[in-house]
């Protein structure tokens, strides 16, 4: 699949994000994260730590989309 056809919000970029049940208004809240294809989760105890996982997971997509063969329409 092409840049120019890849769908804007494509599965391989999905995630979920749980919160932890609120304690008294705590700031950030930790968390779990899921990358929905990979199934690779991580808990998280505030944003820079979900953030981080986001960036690794899209990163390692990147890298291995890098390596992968083209495959080229005859």
């Amino acid at each position: 699949m092409t840049h120019e056809n890849r769908p804007r919000f494509p599965d391989d970029c999905a995630f979920v994000i749980q919160f932890a049940h609120p304690d008294g208004g705590v700031d950030p809240r930790p968390g779990r994260i899921e990358h929905v294809v990979s199934g690779r989760a991580r808990r998280f105890q505030d944003e820079a730590q979900l953030m981080a996982f986001v960036a690794e997971v899209l990163a390692s997509l990147d890298s291995d989309t890098a390596t992968a063969p083209q495959i080229r329409p005859r």
